[in-house]
């Protein structure tokens, strides 16, 4: 993701619902600057390196990307 000015700092999984044997995965990233973050994340996404990275796995067990913009208050070590 480096190549692509996107910084991840961490990934979880978690039950999708009480009691669910599904999980989503959660990442925490970063955008460089003021990028266009919905320009880096397709750029990533269509990119060569996001197919490598996925080799191996039923990319249909997707089934949706959700993504919520935080911004860092003044004491986050993440600033």
């Amino acid at each position: 993701m480096a190549k692509h000015r996107i910084t991840t700092h961490g990934v979880w999984t978690g039950p999708a619902a009480p009691g669910s044997e599904t999980f989503r995965l959660y990442a925490l990233v970063s955008y460089e600057g003021t990028d266009d973050v919905q320009e880096r994340l397709e750029t990533y996404l269509s990119s060569p390196e996001f197919r490598t990275g996925m080799e191996g796995f039923d990319i249909s067990r997707i089934v949706g990307l959700d993504e919520t913009l935080l911004t860092p208050t003044g004491d986050s070590p993440l600033r």
